[in-house]
């Protein structure tokens, strides 16, 4: 009996404990103001690995600011563990988050980095690029040439101005790209293992469609509706657009 007692009181001084590290949360805020290149301004913006939410938008001023919270989570998690740098080279921004590997104390530990990035919206980029695991991207009304992104678990949301090249990539986070314009030769590839793709461009767009799986389509003139592969060009089909969910769905509008 004093056996089944002690491993009582183990399994509940355990749980406690897990439940005690759960609510331990440290946070702290970060900024920076990326330099410009030597003409006054920037060509693109990379971020790897952050873990958390980042989001991308345009705003009034003449320069890019970088700002964001640190998370730590758990039992015996600090913020000192997590380490951001950021690096500008001929108008190249690059931000970077390192974490621990180790999850700590019975892998209580955790830590994410959320980020916000204000680009002038009077320039066109290059590229953007974002790499996350858990967190989700958000692309907010941006002027670039090309955008790519992933993410594991994470969702991606893409809404552009004249991108010629779109590339998203997602396990299980869904992706929402809202098109203002489809470019001639352009390519926009959206894939995710089992989440689902929502598309949308002008209705006057024209372009080559391949979609995969499970199908919905109120783009005018779209025939592409169910389950399977559907191949559909629409006007002249100058740009490509592939959209591919092995185990969701695919919803496909025009505006």
């Amino acid at each position: 009996m004093s056996i089944v007692i002690i491993g009582i009181l183990v399994v509940g001084a355990l749980f406690s404990l897990i439940y005690f590290s759960s609510t331990q949360v440290l946070t702290r805020n970060f900024s920076f103001n990326p330099p410009q290149d030597t003409t006054g301004t920037y060509r693109s913006i990379s971020i790897f690995n952050v873990d958390g939410l980042a989001i991308i938008q345009p705003w009034s001023l003449s320069s890019i600011h970088i700002n964001g919270t640190v998370t730590a989570k758990g039992l015996g998690a600090s913020l000192s563990m997590v380490s951001l740098s950021n690096s500008t080279g001929s108008g190249d921004v690059v931000f970077r988050a390192s974490f621990p590997v180790s999850g700590g104390f019975f892998f209580s530990q955790s830590y994410l980095v959320s980020i916000n990035v204000f680009v002038p919206s009077t320039i066109r980029l290059a590229s953007v690029q974002v790499s996350n695991i858990n967190g989700g991207v958000r692309i907010m009304n941006l002027n670039a040439t090309a955008i790519n992104l992933s993410s594991v678990n994470g969702a991606l949301s893409i809404s552009c101005i004249s991108c010629q090249t779109v590339t998203a990539l997602s396990t299980s986070g869904n992706i929402a790209a809202n098109l203002s314009t489809l470019a001639t030769n352009g390519s926009y590839n959206l894939t995710t293992t089992n989440a689902n793709i929502g598309f949308t461009a002008p209705a006057s767009s024209s372009f080559k469609l391949k979609a995969d799986r499970s199908v919905s389509c109120t783009f005018p003139g779209c025939n592409a509706s169910g389950q399977g592969v559907f191949t559909q060009t629409f006007g002249s089909g100058n740009a490509t657009v592939t959209l591919n969910s092995a185990y969701g769905q695919v919803a496909i509008s025009g505006t």
